[in-house]
């Protein structure tokens, strides 16, 4: 007599703790019915309960593929900025947490720029939420098209943005930084008849292996305010 198959639970077969209960409990019951097929000896309902099994792992093996995907799916948009399309600073902080470990590991540098598009609100007021959004996604486009695939770019609220350049030094992270925020200040929308045109006040702040995320947003944020108050100087003198 050969011996009896054991009886395996889908918890025990490996199976993920979210798996399907009734899928799960079909398996459990089929299981228990080819143990005893096996022990009455009934090879034709063997291969019937064994083809239903099969069937049963193949629809549970779909919908553990489904609910993954919904699980990405959920996990992209908690990342991202429903208007502009960027990371978002959930995003921002995942990301810098892979940086900053790669940069310990490895020994690299990078530059993180923090900017603030200027007088947005006068624009919102001025010509309506519109003419806001469509300032913020072309601000947004434009920090974009000039990135690697290596560096990021996130909205982390309102009118503030970072990106982040990896794999750089100082000097050259700066010139590629200042390189975007004049790019930035030739674009321009088309509001109510008006080229309306943008400009970024930016702070810039160096890390590497021994940086810490937090204390880097607050030095850039701090360095941005900086550039926003000189830049607000230079534009009252006569």
């Amino acid at each position: 007599m050969s011996s009896p198959m054991p009886h395996i639970s889908p918890l025990q077969s490996g199976l993920p703790m979210g798996f399907d209960a009734e899928i799960g409990a079909q398996l459990e019951d089929l299981s228990a019915a080819l143990k005893t097929s096996l022990r009455r000896q009934a090879p034709a309902k063997h291969w019937q309960l064994i083809n239903r099994i099969i069937a049963y792992a193949a629809s549970a093996e779909q919908h553990i593929s489904e609910q993954q995907e919904r699980i990405r799916e959920l996990e992209a948009l908690s990342t991202t900025d429903e208007l502009t399309g960027l990371h978002n600073r959930r995003g921002l902080q995942d990301f810098m947490t892979r940086v900053l470990a790669m940069a310990r590991r490895h020994h690299e540098e990078g530059v993180l720029a923090f900017l603030d598009l200027n007088d947005f609100k006068d624009i919102n007021d001025r010509y309506g939420h519109n003419a806001g959004d469509d300032a913020l996604c072309l601000f947004a486009e434009t920090i974009r098209r000039n990135l690697r695939t290596s560096d990021f770019v996130a909205r982390i609220g309102g009118d503030e943005f970072v990106f982040v350049l990896t794999r750089t030094d100082e000097e050259n992270g700066r010139a590629r930084a200042f390189a975007i925020q004049r790019e930035i200040s030739a674009t321009s929308i088309s509001a109510r008849g008006r080229k309306v045109f943008l400009k970024a006040s930016m702070g810039i702040v160096p890390f590497d292996g021994n940086s810490d995320f937090n204390e880097l947003m607050s030095a850039a944020d701090l360095a941005m305010y900086e550039n926003k108050k000189a830049n607000k100087k230079a534009a009252r003198r006569p």
